[in-house]
């Protein structure tokens, strides 16, 4: 994952230009979308999970790092087309961080939804 959102990208150019930076989020939540979310995607993860899940992520190396624990979203409580994965800091509303766009998955209702232990990456 390393489509910074518009939001954490100008709070790191405005902290190098001396002003604060935005404080840590208590923790990080991956969301779900059909289509581009800075274009006209739309959030599936309601249609699939209740809501946003939270993400543990191991340390950083090699200028990366990936979840250190299964992101489960439960079964699909209806159908849906994921393209890309979506990090938050918070579990609704709040704001994106970053996307990462993924081959076509097709859910269906009562589908497991997840996604493996070391298989969402972020880096730089």
């Amino acid at each position: 994952m390393s489509d910074m959102s518009t939001y954490l990208g100008d709070a790191l150019l405005n902290w190098l230009k001396s002003s604060a930076f935005p404080s840590d989020p208590a923790n990080v939540y991956a969301g779900l979308y059909n289509g581009d979310p800075d274009g006209a995607g739309t959030e599936v993860t309601g249609t699939v999970a209740l809501t946003r899940q939270a993400v543990t992520f191991g340390s950083i190396a090699a200028r990366a790092m990936s979840n250190t624990a299964e992101i489960d979203f439960g079964d699909a409580s209806g159908a849906a087309t994921v393209t890309y994965v979506t990090l938050h800091d918070a579990a609704s509303a709040g704001n994106r961080l970053a996307k990462k766009i993924v081959s076509s998955v097709g859910v269906d209702s009562g589908e497991k939804v997840a996604i493996a232990t070391g298989d969402l990456d972020v880096s730089y």
